[in-house]
């Protein structure tokens, strides 16, 4: 490959049409401007210019030369003058995260972009562990995972909670333990996790493994897929309860309030010694002063859909199997 040095060297004498100027704007002697044209021709195996005297013309091939070098150090100028400008309200933002919280995730940051066009948010659904691999292999800049990272080389920070809860079908009166068993479990790639937890929680004298429960179906696709069987009757399942309020199918569920309220935690992970540009930055200030709005209008809607059942969310949290 070509010195870059001899390149630029070459551009400023094609500009300048003289040694002797081309040596006195780049502090150098004219022997090392020739030196470097002839580095250049014999490279490119063909004459770049024409001397005459004292004088000299461009050849063909040295005046597509000289366009190319042109263009080549103003595109490598405006990149230069990017990386400096480092704007938080502008340049490409790579995440990723598991469906329920993602869903969240996307939608806060396509309101962002809707103010600042000059952002581009490239957003992928993805498993935790897909996630972390992303994340170290620096296919993405940020992921959003909803366990904790046991890496050394990534840097996790607590970023989010979401609370867990139960979705079961519409018509379905109360929930008890006997009811939970007859329904089944409609299962995903976290319903285990999420489910477990909940009813050791929630029902510490009957819980003993999901293994109790017979599996009535399963999806690895987000939210719509995992709960339209819920919706269908056939079977209960346990997300992040901002996943079940986002369900276009809400009227078709029941969201259970739990008495002892399960919570996930949410990890911002990026890659350890990895600089992220200013809008990274900005972008987390941002959710930062929004996210107890969220986690207000997430309480809110839970209670709504309460009460349109008619049973106070208090009642129906005393409900024991």
């Amino acid at each position: 490959m070509i010195n870059p040095v001899f390149l630029r060297t070459f551009s400023v004498l094609a500009e300048e049409r003289s040694f002797t100027r081309a040596a006195e704007a780049l502090a150098m002697s004219q022997p090392g401007v020739s030196q470097h044209l002839k580095a250049l021709e014999d490279y490119y195996r063909t004459p770049l210019v024409s001397r005459e005297g004292r004088h000299f013309e461009l050849t063909d091939a040295g005046r597509r030369l000289a366009d190319y070098t042109r263009s080549l150090f103003a595109e490598h100028d405006r990149f230069r003058t990017s990386l400096a400008a480092d704007e938080p309200e502008r340049g490409l933002c790579r995440f990723s995260s598991p469906g329920s919280f993602g869903i969240k995730m996307y939608t806060f940051l396509l309101r962002i972009n809707k103010q600042h066009p000059g952002l581009s948010i490239h957003f992928a659904y993805a498993p935790n562990a897909n996630v972390l691999k992303d994340v170290l292999e620096e296919r993405i800049d940020v992921g959003f995972m909803s366990q904790a990272v046991d890496e050394a080389n990534v840097h996790a920070e607590a970023f989010a909670e979401e609370r867990l809860c139960l979705a079961l079908p519409k018509g379905t009166k109360g929930t008890t333990w006997a009811q939970l068993k007859e329904l089944g479990f409609i299962n995903h790639p976290d319903g285990f996790h999420h489910a477990s937890r909940i009813l050791a929680k929630n029902f510490p004298s009957d819980y003993v493994t999901m293994e109790d429960f017979q599996i009535r179906g399963f999806s690895n696709q987000i939210v719509s897929s995992i709960l339209e069987p819920v919706a269908m009757g056939l079977g209960f399942t346990a997300l992040p309860e901002s996943a079940c309020l986002s369900f276009a199918g809400r009227a078709k569920i029941r969201i259970e309030p739990l008495p002892k309220p399960v919570i996930d935690q949410i990890y911002w992970v990026q890659k350890r010694g990895r600089q992220l540009p200013s809008r990274f930055a900005y972008l987390k200030a941002e959710y930062g002063k929004v996210y107890k709005n969220l986690a207000t209008v997430d309480a809110s809607l839970l209670k709504s859909t309460a009460a349109t059942e008619r049973l106070p969310v208090k009642a129906k949290a005393r409900r024991k199997g």
